[in-house]
C-alpha cells in the first residue's frame, strides 16, 4: 500500500469497464425509453392543458354571448312590454271617449224623453183643466145658485181635481 485511495489493477480495470457498459444499456434502452415517455406525457399534459384552455376560452365566449343575447331579449321583453302598456293606456282612452260619448248620448235621449213626456203631460193637464173648467163653468151655469154656492161648489170640484192628480 502505498497510500493513495485508487489502485488500479486488472480488476478494478474490469469493474470500470462493466460500468461503462451497464450505463451504456441503462442509458440506450431504459433513460432513453423513460426520457420519450416522460416528453410524451408530457406533451400529451401540455395538449389536455392547451384543450382545457380552448374550451374554456370558448365557454367564456358562449358565455359573454348568452349574456349579451339575454340583454337583448331583456330590451326586447321590456319594449314590448311598454309598447302593451302605450296601447293598453291608448285603447283606455279611445274607450273612455267612446263611453262617455255614449253617456252623453243616452242623457240626451232621455232628456228628450222625458221633455216629451212633460209636454204631454202638460198638454194633457191643460186639456184636463180645459174639460174640467167647460164642465164646471156648464155646471155653475146650469145651476142657478147664488154666489155663496158657487164659491163653495167651485172649491169642492177644484179639491176634488187636486186630489185626482
Amino acid at each position: 500500500m502505498s497510500g493513495s485511495f485508487v489502485n488500479f489493477n486488472g480488476t478494478s480495470i474490469l469493474q470500470l469497464m462493466s460500468f461503462f457498459i451497464l450505463m451504456y444499456f441503462l442509458i440506450k434502452f431504459l433513460y432513453r425509453p423513460f426520457l420519450n415517455i416522460v416528453d410524451k406525457r408530457a406533451k400529451e399534459i401540455k395538449d389536455e392543458y392547451k384543450k382545457a384552455d380552448d374550451a374554456h376560452k370558448e365557454a367564456e365566449a358562449l358565455k359573454e354571448k348568452a349574456k349579451i343575447e339575454l340583454e337583448e331579449l331583456n330590451e326586447r321583453i321590456n319594449k314590448m312590454y311598454e309598447d302593451a302598456k302605450i296601447r293598453v293606456n291608448e285603447y283606455e282612452k279611445k274607450e273612455k271617449v267612446r263611453v262617455q260619448s255614449e253617456v252623453e248620448s243616452l242623457m240626451k235621449r232621455a232628456r228628450n224623453e222625458i221633455e216629451e213626456e212633460r209636454v204631454k203631460a202638460e198638454d194633457t193637464l191643460r186639456s184636463n183643466v180645459i174639460t174640467l173648467a167647460v164642465a164646471l163653468a156648464s155646471r155653475i151655469i146650469q145651476k142657478d145658485l147664488n154666489e155663496k154656492s158657487k164659491r163653495e161648489f167651485l172649491m169642492e170640484q177644484l179639491s176634488r181635481i187636486r186630489d185626482e192628480m
